[in-house]
């Protein structure tokens, strides 16, 4: 079983009381950030947390006069390993059982109701990592998605992976969770592509292609946003105007993507044996100098001095890297 590690609990406040039709109790969530009640096991990987809820019949409410629309917010995927779950958000509601999986959006009113004994496995993902705003996510919520084929059935077994073995990951903690954000992007943008029906949904589900397409080839030298724009058949300038909408430029996203993958190997004791240098090309950049200039200039220390104090002082090595 993986240790309990509940950050931020003491700002969780939990009202219940009984509810008749499953006699379990109502949940108020005032801070869509903190572990639910029953969180049995959590795990930080990078800016994603896993968690495994236990627990009898219940509901969980966030009223609208409890969300801070200036705050970051969050969507949350939620596979059932025991039970049902019905999530109630944007005037849907979904019922999904093992392996289906459900997403909700924390900058919105929801309900959730689990109506018997249940088992749950989520994946918390700020909506900057994804690339999503609030009004993208009202295609993905409270909605049932598959978890026995395609790119639903790699998300729901990644669920279960996790519970069983996340544990045991000592190393790479932030490539990991790299690696999640990746899959998720990659289902969240086929399935706002089969759910769109406007062209603002269509453009999020290319930024969304757009991105992992990124994030599978940082280490190739010849990456530029003229590159990734003929490869997705748009031009530069209508690629430069989609980015623009998260206030950054595909050049500008790319450099950080790189340096955030080389800022995760460095806190990796495992990749001790390999050189500033080599850390650098193997997210694109050549050039030792060069490197160590961009780095500094996003985390205020140079790679070496980096590695040098997560070596003296590991557990400062382990925070997310600076938001975008």
């Amino acid at each position: 079983m993986l240790p309990v590690q509940v950050p931020n609990a003491r700002q969780t406040v939990v009202h219940t009381k009984p509810f008749a039709r499953s006699q379990g109790h109502l949940e108020i969530i005032r801070d869509h950030r903190a572990e639910l009640d029953g969180t049995t096991a959590a795990r930080q990987f990078g800016e994603v947390r896993f968690s495994l809820v236990d627990g009898g019949p219940r509901e969980l409410i966030r009223p609208s006069r409890l969300i801070d629309q200036s705050a970051e917010g969050y969507l949350r995927v939620c596979r059932p390993l025991a039970g049902e779950i019905w999530v109630f958000q944007d005037g849907r509601h979904a019922v999904v059982r093992d392996p289906e999986f459900v997403c909700y959006d924390s900058l919105r009113p929801y309900k959730i109701v689990m109506p018997e004994p249940f088992r749950m496995a989520t994946l918390l993902f700020p909506h900057r990592l994804m690339g999503l705003t609030p009004k993208d996510t009202e295609l993905l919520t409270a909605r049932s998605c598959t978890g026995s084929e395609g790119l639903g059935a790699l998300m729901s077994n990644l669920l279960i992976g996790l519970e069983k073995h996340s544990g045991k990951v000592g190393t790479a903690i932030e490539l990991l969770g790299g690696s999640v954000a990746g899959l998720a992007a990659a289902f969240f943008a086929e399935r706002m592509r089969s759910l769109a029906a406007d062209a603002d949904a269509g453009r999020q589900a290319l930024m969304l292609s757009i991105q992992a397409f990124i994030r599978e080839r940082l280490a190739d030298p010849d990456l530029t946003p003229a590159v990734v724009a003929q490869r997705h058949n748009v031009s530069l300038r209508y690629l430069q105007k989609i980015f623009q909408e998260h206030n950054i430029s595909p050049a500008r996203w790319i450099r950080d993507e790189r340096l955030a993958r080389c800022r995760a190997e460095l806190g990796d004791p495992g990749l001790d044996h390999l050189s500033i240098a080599a850390v650098g090309e193997r997210s694109g950049f050549y050039g030792a100098s060069h490197f160590s200039r961009l780095f500094r200039d996003r985390y205020g220390i140079t790679p070496r001095e980096f590695r040098k104090q997560r070596n003296t002082n590991p557990a400062e090595s382990t925070g997310s890297p600076a938001p975008i």
